[in-house]
């Protein structure tokens, strides 16, 4: 059901474009006190945490969608310990290197969770001196979204599509999509010529030690593809993260279980056997590929 839409908005002089679009009619969202207005009269009310809601009821797959309160926590605790730093730093410094050099960027993580990544992409953007970069992510969880807007005030959260991501026509710089679907018309026609896709993909060691405790026969990842090649971009660099992963409490392994499709596709048993571990060894492996928009 779409919100309701109220009498036509005119944006005062002092009224400043939030840079979300609105999901409805896709004309720009303005900033009000407590929420955000199109000039539709489209109306969307700014949570207390300081995020959006812009994701329509015909967008959802079901009433709570993307990962539950749970699954969020669990990820929040897991990356708070830093078993992720390197990968998302490396992440971060491969977004900055493709920024254009320009005063103003705009990067939107699709799928961004909790916004980890963002944070981390904007702690290293400080080191950098890139003190213009602009920060959005949509995730379709509104539990994840929650937690980032709350962490990251000066970052911009929104419960949305990706499929539809809810910004103007090329007005974003980089797109990243970080073990998220990859949507390639939202992406290219959100992204301003030139602009880039950042793909992060598991490679095939990706935790591969957490699914042989899972399954039988696991099978490792394969390479990841041409995700976005001959859909309106091009690759243009590939990276490769891989490092040894120790986890050395109960309470981490536990939220690095929680945290994965894995433990949640595995059978009560297997879950049970799972809940006991208390240490883990296993490996970070993530390509991260590059691709431009074709000209």
């Amino acid at each position: 059901m779409e919100p309701p839409s109220q009498a036509p908005f005119q944006p005062q002089s002092e009224g400043r474009a939030s840079g979300w679009a609105c999901p409805v009619c896709a004309t720009e969202l303005y900033l009000e006190p407590t929420a955000l207005r199109c000039i539709g009269g489209h109306h969307f009310d700014i949570a207390k945490q300081g995020y959006v809601n812009l994701l329509l009821a015909q967008q959802r797959k079901s009433h709570n969608p993307g990962y539950n309160k749970a699954m969020i926590a669990a990820r929040r605790d897991f990356f708070d310990a830093g078993h992720y730093e390197p990968l998302a730093d490396a992440l971060a410094r491969v977004v900055l290197d493709a920024l254009p050099p320009r005063d103003d960027h705009v990067v939107l993580d699709a799928g961004c969770g909790e916004g980890y990544y963002l944070r981390r992409l904007r702690d290293i953007a400080v080191t950098a001196a890139d003190s213009g970069l602009a920060r959005y992510g949509v995730d379709v969880s509104k539990h994840g979204v929650s937690v980032a807007a709350k962490r990251d005030p000066a970052g911009r959260y929104a419960v949305a599509s990706s499929h539809v991501l809810p910004v103007p026509p090329a007005a974003l710089d980089v797109v990243i999509t970080h073990f998220s679907p990859i949507f390639a018309e939202a992406f290219r026609r959100s992204l301003r010529p030139g602009g880039f896709v950042i793909v992060g993909a598991p490679g095939p060691g990706h935790l591969f030690a957490l699914k042989q405790m899972v399954y039988e026969n696991p099978q490792r990842h394969d390479d990841p593809n041409e995700e976005l090649a001959g859909r309106g971009f091009v690759r243009v660099d590939s990276h490769r993260v891989r490092y040894g992963l120790q986890v050395r409490n109960a309470r981490d392994v536990a939220n690095l279980l929680a945290m994965t499709p894995l433990y949640w596709s595995a059978s009560p048993a297997a879950q049970a056997r799972l809940s006991a571990y208390s240490e883990l060894d296993t490996e970070v492996d993530v390509v991260i590929n590059v691709y431009r928009v074709a000209e």
